[in-house]
């Protein structure tokens, strides 16, 4: 018997009393314990290279219990950590990242007849006592590194024996602030912060989302040296003052999480001086994690038209037909066309412009899965679609930033609570990349809908539709978004666009006096916040209102128009009188007295290139139909529509 599987002999009976207490943190249910197997394997390399591989037989509940142990290798050195299935991987000081695998009772063969295989080069930097903590691998056999202020995903297909697609993608940022991170379950990550402070983070694979961001638990566990996992949200940790092997279980039944003990439960001793310590990552599951809901299904009853107008030309009406595919009905010159995108999708976000490439942006959802998904239309022409998955329940809704970037925006459900919505943002690095989708939102909170948004300079404003009430957001780049209130508003929807004078307007619909009415809420002078009181526009809309959802758009004169389907199923426009002013015209009917068509659909605002406001909507028998005014440098003169059904 080695020296070290003696001394926790001896030591069981004389620390048993010793043992801290096995407790849920304070205010939360009792957890269910995770499903382990009989042992959980450790391996440890020594300073002399050799490796040993320690057998915990109390994976589950902590006990101090073991079943043997056994030196398995010599010669070792570099970077050694484990992954699933008996694999491990050992980094060279010369950068080879091997692959080897222990059955239980010795090593693997690989084709050729040798017991490693090299299948990375240039990893040096984690055999270096700055990074050997920022490497890990979870029970899915996914690696994450990380690396200054990124963390990165890779994963190994090992039957294949290829890197998997996105491997190497940034998955977040901000992560400088880290020393360690150490990987359990399916995407499961614990992080360490300067003060010791463990951080949990849980990636979602299918969906490139954070299911659990940045939870910071009531009971503080305060990760020593050598940490790691057996998987199912075990972990073990080596306090660096006393050599005693630490075991703590972290518990994600409820929004917060928390640890079983406040600072772990002593199950060795004599392990001060591994130069690494790793376990197998799928010897325990967890149960119970929440995880994105199936979607199943489902569209956007108010999808008005995208009207795209790219610098590089064009008039497009972009929107989802009755077959759920995405259409652009755009202007050859002489007459229209209608070709299809792709399909089947759900609704079409509004689009946004880098008039530096002549591009054109819109955000959509797959009706069956909820991948969101980018549509690009570069020189007249739709490029193959950009996926981001994300599993939505929405219409993402996307914007362009002062450097470029875009960020997309959505809400998504969890299976736990099909009344338990979340906000999603996914968001592009200058570098092009997009960083995985991070929740965002109080989790008590059923958000739902396509959020509105709106973006001035690198800040984007978002208002999200919660239960009887919208909450609203500031975002900026490459940060999580920041919840600032509660609009005062009982409109069902709420568009976001400018007032003028580089202020936001809320406008949305409000039923007052028996009578639907415009309401614009302003943003405070200071940017603050918004105003409490709703301004009513336009006088009560005449005939009935077709649609809780109002279009709006600032206009080059400074001016504020907008958009709604009222009389009797025909859209209507209103727009203030001055540049930021608070009095507006009368609503406007844009069709003339006999126009043979209705509308089904909310219509939609939009610029052409050469500054003229354009409405468009779709009428019953499933045409569009466009109408263009001219804009007065004078707000005060009313616009005049002229147009109808194209194509």
């Amino acid at each position: 018997m080695n020296r070290r599987l003696r001394s926790l002999c001896l030591a069981a009976a004389t620390l048993a009393t010793t043992i801290t207490a096995i407790t849920a943190g304070a205010g939360t249910a009792a957890a269910v314990a995770p499903t382990c197997k009989p042992v959980a394997n450790i391996f440890t390399m020594q300073a002399d290279g050799d490796l040993w591989n320690y057998q915990h037989s109390g994976p589950a509940t902590g006990s101090f219990s073991w079943a043997g142990a056994k030196q398995v290798g010599w010669g070792w050195g570099g970077k050694t950590f484990a992954g699933p299935n008996g694999w491990l991987f050992n980094i060279t000081t010369g950068g080879e990242l091997r692959r080897l695998r222990y059955n239980g009772s010795g090593w693997d063969t690989f084709p050729g007849g040798g017991q490693y295989e090299t299948f990375g080069w240039g990893w040096q930097k984690f055999t270096e006592t700055a990074n050997r903590s920022k490497i890990t691998v979870d029970a899915d056999g996914s690696f994450y590194t990380l690396e200054g202020d990124q963390l990165r995903w890779w994963h190994y297909e090992q039957d294949a024996r290829r890197w998997a697609p996105g491997s190497g993608r940034v998955l977040d940022v901000g992560w400088s602030r880290f020393d360690v991170i150490a990987a359990s379950g399916s995407g499961g990550l614990q992080a360490r912060d300067s003060s010791g402070t463990l951080h949990r983070f849980r990636y979602h694979r299918d969906t490139e989302r954070f299911v659990a961001y940045d939870l910071n638990p009531s009971t503080k566990w305060a990760g020593q040296t050598k940490f790691f996992s057996a998987g199912g949200d075990v972990y073990y940790a080596v306090r660096s003052d006393t050599g005693q092997l630490l075991w703590n279980r972290y518990d994600e039944y409820f929004e917060f999480g928390d640890w079983q003990t406040s600072g772990g439960t002593v199950i060795g001793s004599d392990w001060g001086t591994d130069v690494d310590i790793t376990a197998t990552t799928n010897d325990c599951v967890a149960h119970g994690l929440k995880a994105p809901a199936p979607v199943g299904g489902w569209s956007s009853s108010v999808s008005p038209p995208a009207i795209v107008t790219p610098a590089s030309g064009g008039t497009h009406l972009v929107d989802v037909n009755n077959d759920k595919e995405v259409v652009d009905t755009y202007s050859t010159g002489s007459s229209w066309t209608t070709r299809v995108v792709g399909g089947r999708y759900g609704g079409v976000s509004s689009p946004v412009f880098d008039d530096d490439a002549g591009t054109a942006v819109v955000g959509v959802t797959e009706y069956e899965t909820g991948d969101a998904k980018l549509l690009t239309l570069r020189n007249g022409q739709w490029e193959a679609p950009l996926s981001l998955k994300g599993r939505l329940a929405s219409t993402p809704a996307v914007v362009r930033r002062s450097d470029g970037t875009i960020a997309v925006y959505g809400t998504g459900q969890y299976n736990d609570s099909a009344r338990r919505g979340t906000g999603l943002v996914r968001e592009q690095l200058p570098s092009g990349e997009f960083v995985a989708w991070r929740p965002f939102g109080d989790v008590h909170t059923n958000y739902v809908g396509t959020p509105s948004v709106i973006s001035r300079g690198d800040e984007t404003t978002i208002v999200v539709a919660i239960e009887r009430s919208k909450e609203w957001f500031r975002h900026t780049p490459r940060t999580t978004p920041v919840r600032k209130g509660t609009l005062n508003s009982d409109a069902t929807q709420v568009t976001l666009t400018g007032d003028g004078q580089d202020g936001i307007l809320a406008v949305g619909l409000h039923f007052v006096n028996e009578k639907w009415q415009v309401g614009l809420l302003r943003e405070k002078a200071d940017r603050s916040g918004f105003e409490n009181t709703w301004e009513l526009v336009g006088g009560p809309i005449p005939g009935t209102v077709d649609s809780n959802l109002a279009g709006a758009q600032v206009l080059p004169n400074g001016s504020v128009a907008v958009t709604v389907l009222g009389d009797n199923r025909r859209p209507l426009v209103t727009t203030s009188t001055a540049a930021g002013g608070r009095e507006f015209h009368a609503w406007k009917r844009i069709v003339p007295d006999g126009y043979p068509h209705t509308f089904y659909n909310p219509p939609s605002l939009g610029l052409t290139r050469s500054g003229d406001v354009a409405i468009a909507a779709k009428s019953d028998d499933n045409f569009h139909h466009l109408w263009r005014a001219s804009v007065s440098g004078d707000p005060a003169t009313p616009l005049q529509f002229t147009g109808g059904k194209i194509g």
